[in-house]
């Protein structure tokens, strides 16, 4: 397919499609740019439309950036990942593994999460699994299933995530999840103030550390310079854990580290993400 095509051309050439990619998403066909805007607002509502403006164009170049470096994801080098991805306090996983414990990562559509994914990977000595929601589109899920993959990591169905918990219960291994997404379903759900509105947030990342007495550990993923990363660990929750149906205290602290992330970073994070059930968001921008 044209991706498996593209993925083979050096970064600097994708960085010049890249370019072209945020002409047309942001100039010509407008992508969820009212959306965009109006979580922008509510984020942020101290800042000037000029200066609201600027964060949007940054947040749409970098998106065009990151998503030229997934179609390179493909085809990178272990060695050239190395280069573009650095880590902050990896001796903390260093020591969670040298004490035989199993590990939950929690991290956000901040920065590149496929890099991310793919650099831990490459390092951790460890089994990893990466929670997966398969795409409609066969050939770009393919694409992407064949990407994440590359170097050991397994996925996870989402809905087969807590079964495969339960089946390497007894087995050291880290579980990669990014949950700062909108959660689906009907079921329970911790809710908090998040970037100045009422959010809901999945706890079952929560209930799967206490059932599998992992550590949970936050992952900030910066961006340094074009194409270029640094990874950072939070030790965020250890066992033991108290079992509380009321109140869901890791997933707290989890939305306190994303949004304290999303605030030193504001664009990297996905704002075109619908999020939030916005009403006016079709409000006229320049």
């Amino acid at each position: 397919m044209l991706f498996g095509l593209l993925a083979k051309l050096p970064l600097g050439l994708l960085y010049a499609l890249a370019r072209l990619i945020y002409f047309i998403t942001y100039y010509v066909v407008r992508y969820r740019r009212g959306l965009v805007f109006e979580h922008l607002r509510t984020a942020f509502p101290e800042r000037s439309e000029a200066e609201l403006r600027t964060l949007a164009k940054n947040y749409y170049l970098n998106l065009a950036d990151v998503l030229v470096e997934v179609i390179r994801a493909n085809e990178i080098s272990p060695a050239e990942l190395d280069q573009r991805v650095s880590h902050k306090n990896f001796e903390l996983l260093d020591e969670l593994v040298a004490q035989g414990r199993s590990i939950i990562f929690l991290s956000a559509h901040s920065g590149n999460w496929e890099w991310l994914q793919l650099s831990v990977g490459l390092r951790l000595p460890i089994p990893m699994d990466g929670v997966y929601k398969p795409l409609h589109n066969k050939a770009m899920d393919r694409f992407i299933f064949g990407m994440r993959t590359r170097f050991g990591s397994s996925l996870i169905d989402v809905d087969n995530f807590m079964a495969e918990v339960v089946k390497n219960k007894r087995q050291q291994r880290a579980y990669a999840v990014l949950a700062d997404q909108k959660p689906k379903g009907s079921g329970r759900f911790h809710t908090t103030q998040f970037l100045n509105r009422e959010t809901r947030f999945f706890i079952g990342p929560e209930k799967i550390a206490q059932f599998a007495k992992a550590a949970v550990v936050f992952v900030r993923m910066t961006r340094k310079s074009r194409g270029y990363y640094e990874a950072e660990y939070e030790l965020i929750a250890e066992p033991p854990y108290m079992k509380d149906d009321k109140n869901y205290p890791i997933t707290e602290l989890y939305a306190r580290a994303v949004e304290s992330h999303i605030n030193a970073n504001p664009d990297s994070w996905l704002w075109s993400n619908r999020r939030w059930r916005v009403r006016n968001h079709n409000k006229k921008v320049a």
